[in-house]
């Protein structure tokens, strides 16, 4: 029995021993890894783009800063309002990498902390007036979100969105095909309204095949005449425009567009906005009027014409024995010839100009007065003269010049065209001279 209990109590003693030094030993491994570990940062932990699991609070505070500068040396952001832009100062971000290490959630996604400076004078540089319709702190928002991740780019925030009106539709210009000059095919486009949407590109042709059909040269001139009026006061690119060899009474100076299916004569632009804009037709007393409608512009486009010339025709005479020699017949009117410059003027809100661009040059060359005139045939004589004018010089049927106050007299035997006699002095002049080189 005596043994028993101290066999019990040996045993007891053994235990005490083993668990006090178990406890020493492991107790104090246990106790180092916990006080390790608490300094680094569990798995799937991130601060912005940065993953910092495994990692101490001070090498986490490096990858972070090392990231910062990264993101600001390769990182742009651009606000655009409407068609204009502006670079965005990323000096107004304040950038908090101690409390974004200190304060960054094990296991977690956690943004960098960054407070903004106010955005106000680089919202007014893009328009004075917006400060007054849009919403503020949305926009911050919207801008704070770029820089939370420090995640380098190239980034475009638009404005148009955070508005505080709908930016409703405007008529931007308007273009009238006078009723004197509209035809039964024109009633095909009336009602008509053609989506140009945003950043995209419109072919007059391929919107006639699709939607409207067959349609004479003469008519689709008249339609694309009037949209490529209504387009020119707009920041739109005019990619193809052709125009005729003599101005369309229908057409001013400098404003005509031909289009042709035949020979694929086009009118092309794009839309470089963000938005859509809308050609429309419509019938009103006769006269078709096109309209471009849409958001208003930020800035104002002022169409411009200048450097005005005007060429006077010449006259190209062919004679015609038939005809009495004081008898003049004008078989083909002369016209004057036009060339013109137009241009495009980029303006502000203030009134101030941006820039000035040349958007076309449209030169109509001069139609030559055709006129037939009889011969003076001498009494007696077999011989003809041709009979002097008060015209000034003109142009003779073989493409000479000559002017009849310097010709010579028509007593002067080699001034006169003998129509009976082949072998007159006309033919050495036609047919060269005996021995003459060759040119």
């Amino acid at each position: 029995m005596r043994n028993q209990q101290v066999i019990k109590l040996f045993l007891v003693i053994i235990l005490s021993i083993t668990y006090i030094f178990s406890f020493s030993h492991f107790g104090a491994l246990a106790y180092d890894s916990v006080i390790n570990r608490s300094d680094e940062f569990a798995e799937g932990t991130t601060i912005g783009s940065v993953s910092v699991a495994g990692k101490t609070r001070n090498e986490a505070m490096k990858m972070v800063d090392e990231q910062l500068t990264d993101y600001l040396n390769e990182t742009k952001i651009t606000l655009k309002y409407k068609e204009k832009s502006e670079a965005f100062d990323l000096g107004l971000f304040h950038f908090d990498v101690e409390n974004s290490v200190s304060k960054a959630k094990h296991g977690q996604a956690n943004s960098v902390i960054v407070k903004l400076d106010t955005i106000e004078d680089v919202l007014i540089s893009l328009s004075p007036s917006i400060l007054d319709d849009i919403h503020l702190d949305e926009v911050q928002a919207a801008i704070l979100n770029y820089a939370e991740n420090l995640e380098p780019g190239n980034y475009e925030i638009r404005l148009d969105p955070y508005l505080t009106g709908t930016g409703s539709e405007t008529t931007i210009a308007e273009s009238v095909i006078e009723s004197q000059f509209v035809e039964n095919e024109l009633d095909l486009f009336a009602g008509k309204s053609i989506e140009i949407p945003a950043t995209s590109q419109f072919s007059l042709l391929k919107f006639v095949e699709d939607e409207i059909g067959a349609v004479s040269q003469g008519s689709l001139s008249k339609i694309a005449t009037a949209i490529y009026d209504v387009i020119l006061p707009t920041n739109f690119d005019i990619i193809e425009r052709h125009i005729s060899s003599e101005l369309p009474a229908y057409a001013s100076l400098g404003f005509e567009a031909k289009a042709d299916i035949d020979l694929k004569n086009d009118l092309v632009f794009s839309n470089p906005n963000e938005f859509s804009y809308f050609i429309e037709f419509e019938n009103k007393n006769d006269s078709l009027y096109v309209s471009l409608k849409g958001p208003e512009f930020l800035n104002k486009y002022v169409i411009i014409s200048e450097d005005k010339e005007t060429f006077k025709p010449k006259i190209i005479r062919q004679f015609n024995p038939m005809l009495g020699p004081t008898e003049i017949k004008v078989k083909v009117a002369g016209k004057e010839g036009q060339l013109i410059k137009i241009y495009r003027e980029y303006r502000d809100e203030k009134g101030m100009v941006l820039k000035k661009e040349l958007i076309a040059e449209d030169f109509y060359p001069p139609v030559h007065q055709v006129e037939v005139q009889g011969l003076i045939v001498k009494e007696g004589d077999s011989s003809t003269t041709i009979p002097n004018t008060d015209n000034g010089q003109v142009e003779n049927q073989d493409g000479s010049s000559s002017s009849p106050n310097n010709s010579k007299d028509s007593s002067d035997p080699n001034s006169k065209t003998d129509l009976n006699n082949p072998d007159s002095s006309n033919d050495d002049e036609l047919w060269g001279k005996e021995n003459e080189i060759p040119k």
